[in-house]
């Protein structure tokens, strides 16, 4: 049990490191260097997370005179859970989150970029991009032997930290959340144009979930599928907009005109 407990201590700073981005704004006056772009994804699918009443809270406990007991509480709810994660990931496995992002990146950079964007299926036939989307680590040749194989002077890298359902407690409903960090690279050198770490939920949510846990159906990975394709599309049009552009026919508009 104390092992248990140095861990969940140890999970939780590593996990607040981990989450740490360091914010480099977009400099306007790159616009006129950039003139193709590639979009870039981690092949790799993450893991969907479930997040429910009380986890939230752990930064909390360390302040609170009953630190122990609310430990153990935290321990049984993340023991609770993976079985939980295990069956969502199961019923969405089809649903590669980053590759929806990059599919929805692409469009609206498509219509409101100054600069052309490559496809991602362009992207994927080209097996110097596998490199790039792997585990291993990148050196700055990788990028301009890319941009020598599809033409693109800089790449925007997507990565999906975390993204599933939260759920506060009894009084609120459950909703989904994705968190990304995305950059800009100059291929020719590699530097860093651009880096921002994203967290997006759906406020304007009409739909409760309904889930009811340990019971899970089909119909629940539907509706989760849907929340997270409204997700990608809504952090899209930010992603755009913090790069300069305005977003034509912007999803976040849509959904607040449906839900009035």
């Amino acid at each position: 049990m104390k092992k248990r407990f140095l861990l969940l201590i140890a999970f939780f700073y590593l996990g607040c490191a981990k989450e740490q981005v360091v914010e480099i704004p977009f400099q306007k006056n790159e616009l006129k260097n950039i003139k193709k772009v590639a979009i870039l994804c981690p092949n790799d699918r993450p893991d969907l997370f479930m997040n429910v009443a009380g986890d939230q809270h752990i930064p909390l406990f360390f302040l609170s005179p009953a630190l122990i007991p609310q430990l153990f509480s935290a321990m049984s709810y993340i023991d609770a859970r993976k079985t939980d994660s295990r069956l969502f990931n199961s019923l969405t496995f089809d649903m590669h989150i980053g590759h929806v992002i990059r599919e929805y990146l692409y469009r609206k950079l498509q219509r409101s970029a100054s600069f052309s964007v490559i496809s991602p299926e362009e992207v994927e036939a080209c097996k110097v991009a596998h490199k790039l989307q792997g585990s291993e680590q990148k050196a700055p040749e990788d990028y301009e032997q890319l941009g020598k194989h599809l033409g693109a002077d800089t790449v925007i890298e997507l990565f999906v930290l975390s993204y599933g359902m939260k759920d506060p407690g009894v009084f609120s409903k459950p909703y989904a959340v994705l968190k990304v960090k995305a950059s800009m690279r100059r291929v020719r050198d590699g530097t860093l144009l651009w880096q921002t770490m994203m967290v997006q939920t759906l406020s304007q949510q009409t739909r409760t979930f309904g889930f009811d846990y340990e019971k899970y159906s089909d119909e629940n990975a539907k509706l989760l599928k849907e929340e997270l394709d409204k997700l990608a599309g809504v952090l899209a049009e930010r992603l755009v907009e913090a790069i300069g552009f305005k977003c034509q026919l912007p999803t976040a508009r849509l959904l607040k005109m449906r839900s009035n």
